[in-house]
């Protein structure tokens, strides 16, 4: 009964009708994460306070071997207030860039102009996967 129903799901959809829909994913994805409309706020918590983010940041600027789980035990300590290592791995994540690193080399835009010249061809591309995965 199923070995009869294959051939004729098979012949509903149109392999351009897939890759159309698959374009028409991939397009949703892109408006959504650069679209400069703001993102509608989920509920729920809303994070630290921006004190105890520049907090985080100024003592791991002071102490860089400090790791997250001392991070938060200090804020804790000093401020009294319950902050578990997650959130202040976060933090750090997204508001603290060590000094001095990531500036070594040349940027990609450099990078790519002195490549342009050179008897080598550079192809830098993006493919999506069906799951809508970058690849």
């Amino acid at each position: 009964m199923i070995r009869c129903r294959i051939p004729k799901l098979g012949a509903l959809v149109k392999p351009a009708t897939l890759l159309k829909f698959h374009n028409a994913l991939v397009d949703r994805k892109y408006r959504l994460l650069f679209s400069s409309a703001s993102p509608r706020r989920k509920p729920g918590p809303k994070g630290p306070s921006l004190e105890i983010i520049a907090a985080i940041v100024a003592l791991k600027r002071c102490n860089p071997k400090f790791g997250c789980v001392r991070l938060a035990q200090q804020i804790s300590y000093a401020f009294s207030v319950a902050i578990d290592k997650d959130v202040v791995r976060r933090v750090l994540a997204k508001h603290y860039r060590p000094d001095g690193s990531g500036t070594t080399g040349p940027s990609w835009l450099t990078f790519i102009g002195h490549a342009k010249y050179s008897p080598w061809s550079l192809d830098l591309f993006r493919c999506e996967s069906i799951l809508l995965r970058s690849h």
